[in-house]
């Protein structure tokens, strides 16, 4: 594996047990947290079954949701009517 010559920061938000595995890995391999999120990272990216899943997941979940948004689509447009409404009503009242 090659060396990285530049670095670059970014911020990840992890949930507690996340958070709490990554400290039980780098107390266990003794390294730091910087190389042990590399390690992930890499580890993500080289296997192409994780993305393969990944990528399928989302195509599926992408059906999925347009499935919802269209059968949700009137309650949508009601909904907006009724809201149309009342403001208009409360406008009257002021």
């Amino acid at each position: 594996m090659e060396k990285a010559t530049n670095s670059k920061h970014f911020s990840v938000m992890i949930n507690d047990q996340i958070a709490d595995r990554l400290e039980q890995f780098i107390a266990t391999v003794g390294i730091s947290e910087s190389a042990a999120v590399e390690i992930a990272i890499n580890y993500f990216f080289d296997d192409p079954k994780v993305i393969d899943g990944l990528m399928r997941g989302y195509r599926e979940m992408g059906s999925l949701n347009r499935e919802i948004s269209k059968d949700f689509s009137c309650c949508e447009e009601d909904a907006d009517i009724h809201l149309t409404q009342y403001r208009q009503r409360l406008r009257n009242l002021q």
